[in-house]
Parts: C-alpha cells; structure tokens; sequence
C-alpha cells in the first residue's frame, strides 16, 4: 500500500508518508494515482494485508545495513571494524568527531531508518483510523492490537535513536515540547510509545489474541508468547531509551521490573527465510568473516590478560589460553591476523571474531534470537537492584540463575551493587550483543561509557532539516549540549 505523504509546514506538523524516501513541506498533497484516506480506511482485505507487514517492516528497518544499527556497535566499543560502510569508521574514528549530518553524506545511516519507521507508523495509523472509523474486520480487535504495537514500536525505536521525534496517531498531531514545533523530546515520544504498547498487551491479553506466521515466522505470534514479546519490548525501549547515568538514577525501575517479570522465560525467536525476513546488523555484518570483529574491551572482560585496546605498531595479540569467561572458547573465534588497514586506525584491530552466529551466516534459512532470555533476566535484575526500595539479593539471584554462571562458568556474584551493576553489563555485551539491534550502544550510552565525543542519540537526518526547512544542526565530537548530546565520560 503507497504511504500518504509526510506534511511538516513551518509552523506546524499535520500528517504523514508517501514513501520511504519522500518528505515535504506541502500543506496538503492530493494523491492522483491511489485512493484517498476514506476508501484505504475501507477496505479490510488490503488493511489486514498491511497489518500483516507491520513487524516485518519494523525489523528490516532496524535491522538494515541502512539503518545506525552497525554504527552504533563500533561507537559502543563492541564490535570493530574500520570499513567504511554503514558508517562504522567514521562514527568509530579517535578522537570522536561530530556525525555528518549533511544530505549528501555517502554513508548517512539515519535518513532511511528515520523515514522507514514513519512509513510504519503510517500503515498503523492507517489501520487504527479504520478501526475508529468502523470498517467491518472479521477479527477487529487482532488489527486494532497490530496498530497499537506498530505505532509504539514506530515512535519507540525513533525515540532510542534520535534527539527529536514527531508523533502522531489516528487522532492527529501530538505535540510535546522537542527542538521544532509540534515535535517531541525523545522522552515524550516514548512515553507515547509505551502507552500504545500497553494498549496492544491490553488487547492480546482480554481477546487472546495471536498472530499469523505470515505476520511474525518462527513460532512468537502464540499469544503467551506474543504477550511476553510486547513487555520484554516495554523493558527494553524503557531502560534503552536512557541517555546517561543521571538519567538511569531517575528512570522508573518499578514499571521496568512489572514490564520484565511478564515478559520472556525462553528466547525469543524470528525465523530468517532469506528473502522476505533476514538480518543483516548485527547478525551478518558484525560477524560474518572480513567484516566486524569483537572490539577488544570485550575480549578483555572474558580475559583480563588479554588488552582492552590495540595499540600502535602491535601485529599479533596471541590466543587466549585461560579466559575467565567459557564464552570466549564456545562463542567467539580466534584470528591471527587482521585484514584492518593500519593506516586507518591500529584501534580497529581485534583477534577475535564473534562466531555463535555461524549457522546463520552459513545456512540462512533458520530461526534467529531477536530477545533472549537473559536479556529479559538482565532488566529484572538491573530493576530489582535499582528501583525505589532495591533487593539486591534478589537482583543476584537472578544473574546467578542465569548465562553468567550456566554459560560463561563464572563465579557467582555478591548481593552488592557495583558487583550486580559490573554483572549486568558484562552480560549485556557479551551473551546477547549481536540479538537486537543498538542494545551495547544503548548500555554503555546510560553507563557513560562511550568514549568522549561520541553523540549520545541523532539529529533529525540532513534531508528532513532541508525540507521543513530547518538549520542544520549535529551532534558528537563537541557539537550539542555536553552530557546530553555527545559523551564526556568513557571507559578509557
């Protein structure tokens, strides 16, 4: 179905997408080839069609090489590689510059996903405007769940990503108080998202309700499992969502921990049919052989012999012998060279490969984690040590039930804060860095552990500032407001 084009007068925002690609600042677009709002609000056989491609078309835009996806893991210090597709060694270059924020930018990560996930949010509204308007479904409440959680994921994801968001829904324009007029904080914006994301759990859970294979492959569409998907989604898109440590002090852990405890008790799995579903960051890219590698901070917390940075004029870094960590035998390669161009950067080399995903990128066709379990556990243990009234006890109870101890054979971790705190984080970027899309960038962002300069979320793409039109504007390097925009901390 063709998208109604995005409409962002100077002064105010109205409406929605045409296409991907599109963006303008018309008043008001009349659509000669297709059908006008009332007839696409009209016709369930097309609307359930589209909301059948909701979450498809949400997980290839947040899984695309066009996406910030692979940007993100080389800013976050976790994945290396000093190739210049998808932005990964420019956003990765030390020092840390500012983004390029130009329209021109050859490797401008931002412009597709900003305006893909509209496109998404565009197609839900749709569908949730025919449910307001009275179309006759056969199942009215599964395509009023579907729009719920394609507009939460939407705005969700721009709000993880960017600076500023425009929200809207099937009722129009809702303003929050963002950078341009009628736009949002990335706070407000998810605020909205997990309000529409409670709505579809809401609806799931009174009509036990499901979703087609067609609409999620691989077994997740089951209602018990669908409903435990949406809340690991809740604790992920809250606790993501954190731009730095003050932020994470404020958060509301409470809501993270009722989101988590009913969300995922095994791996949450999406099967990959190579043409219609597959992911290319991270699963591919960041671990296929010639392209990512495992940045070596990583390396170094399954083996403190090993470093934590590649220095100037080092060729070899031998094989681990005895890593602390199991994972580092079961879960990652070693290499003995590196491909890397010195030129660009010793900083980039790594000797070792994150190769758990290697019948994926040999087969193709099969089921890929997109939440593990440990991920889900992680937020109930980081809630539990962080809410109001904490339960550490609790908190490393869970880690210690979990991939720390059972996987990576470490020993068990002490009822103590920072000892949870360094728990949590290890597991975040070595058990399950390479299942959903920016969760090391998102972790280490509220940590403020990305290394100083490095922007702490996107301005608006170069392409939607030319089309409001808007001043240009950019973050990272020492562009933004220090703390809020670019980091001043880091790990090293």
């Amino acid at each position: 179905m063709k998208k109604i084009k995005l409409i962002i007068p100077i002064l105010t925002f109205l409406a929605i997408f045409m296409s991907c690609e599109d963006f303008s600042t018309d008043l008001e677009v009349l659509n000669t080839e297709n059908p006008d709002d009332n007839i696409l609000t009209s016709d369930p056989v097309a609307l359930v069609a589209t909301g059948e491609g909701i979450l498809q078309n949400w997980y290839l835009t947040v899984h695309s090489t066009n996406a910030p996806g692979a940007a993100m893991a080389t800013m976050a210090d976790v994945s290396s590689c000093s190739w210049g597709n998808f932005g990964m060694r420019d956003a990765s270059s030390e020092p840390r510059v500012a983004f390029n924020n130009n329209s021109s930018y050859s490797y401008n990560v931002s412009r597709s996903y900003f305006n893909s996930l509209y496109a998404v949010l565009t197609d839900s509204n749709t569908l949730a405007l025919a449910i307001a308007n009275g179309t006759e479904f056969d199942d009215p409440a599964s395509v009023e769940m579907i729009a719920k959680l394609g507009q939460a994921l939407s705005i969700g994801y721009l709000a993880l990503v960017f600076d500023t968001v425009w929200v809207f829904d099937e009722t129009g324009t809702i303003a929050g108080t963002g950078r341009f007029e009628s736009s949002s904080t990335y706070s407000e914006a998810m605020t909205f998202a997990l309000a529409k994301l409670d709505e579809a759990i809401t609806l799931a859970e009174e009509n036990n309700l499901s979703l087609s294979e067609v609409a999620l492959p691989g077994g997740g569409g089951a209602n018990a499992t669908l409903i435990q998907f949406m809340n690991s989604m809740g604790a992920r898109m809250l606790v993501g969502n954190l731009r730095n440590s003050e932020e994470k002090a404020a958060a509301d852990w409470d809501r993270v921990l009722e989101y988590a405890n009913s969300g995922m008790t095994a791996d949450f799995e999406i099967y990959m049919d190579d043409s219609s579903w597959y992911d290319l960051i991270p699963k591919t890219y960041l671990v296929y052989p010639g392209w990512g590698r495992t940045d070596m901070r990583v390396v170094n917390k399954m083996d403190p012999t090993q470093p934590d940075y590649w220095e100037d004029g080092v060729t070899l870094i031998e094989e681990s012998t005895d890593p602390i960590d199991d994972r580092l035998n079961t879960d990652y390669e070693y290499l003995s060279s590196n491909s890397f161009a010195a030129a660009r950067g010793y900083y980039h080399y790594s000797n070792y490969r994150y190769s758990a995903l290697d019948d994926y990128i040999s087969i193709w066709t099969i089921n890929v984690v997109e939440i593990s379990k440990s991920e889900n556990d992680m937020y109930i243990a980081e809630a539990l040590a962080n809410k109001s009234a904490p339960d550490l006890a609790a908190a490393a109870a869970v880690i210690n039930a979990g991939t720390r101890v059972v996987r990576g054979k470490l020993p068990e971790v002490a009822a103590d804060a920072d000892a949870i705190a360094e728990a949590i984080h290890h597991e975040r970027i070595v058990e399950f860095a390479y299942t959903g899309t920016g969760l090391t960038f998102f972790e280490m962002r509220k940590e403020n552990l990305l290394q100083s300069g490095t922007l702490l979320h996107f301005p608006v793409p170069g392409t939607a500032l030319e089309s409001i039109p808007a001043e240009y504007y950019t973050f990272g390097g020492t562009e933004g407001v220090a703390g809020t925009d670019y980091s001043t901390g880091g790990w090293r």
